[in-house]
Order: C-alpha cells, then structure tokens, then sequence
C-alpha cells in the first residue's frame, strides 16, 4: 500500500548507514560535476559543448535519485507527507 502512494517502504536501522553513506557520495559527486559545468560555462576551462551536454544530463539524472536516497534514509515518521 505504501509503495501504491509513492511512499517509501521502511528501511531497516542496520541499512540506514549506507543509504546515508550513498546519498554522501552522489552528493559530492553532484556538487563536483555541478563545479565542472560551472567551469566550463564561465570560461575558466575549454568549453566542450558535447562534455557540457553530457555532465549535464549527468547531473540532471543523479539528482533524483539522491534525493530518494534521502528520503529512504529517514525514519519512517519524518517520512510523513504533511497534512493539506
């Protein structure tokens, strides 16, 4: 039932460290590959339009999946939808 309402099903205490520890990980890679397209279209580094397109998408990509990283990661009742 929980899946069917796009809510997460609950993550085990013993899991929770390394979903946290993943969602870390895609968050620096994120905020790096956000500082390379940055780079590139400030001028500080050669511009590469297909690389550019690429760590874009990249990052487009990687950003909703840590964003469910996070919230498997957190308890179950901080997990609640508020109420309308």
């Amino acid at each position: 039932m929980r899946a069917e309402t796009g809510l997460f099903l609950p993550v085990a205490d013993v899991d929770r460290p390394a979903i946290e520890g993943l969602h870390e990980q895609l968050r620096k890679i994120g905020g790096n590959l956000n500082q390379a397209v940055r780079a590139m279209n400030a001028g500080r580094v050669g511009y590469e339009p297909a690389l550019a397109k690429s760590l874009t998408a990249l990052l487009g990509m990687m950003q909703p999946t840590n964003k469910r990283l996070a919230e498997m990661a957190r308890p179950a009742r901080a997990r609640r939808r508020p109420d309308p």
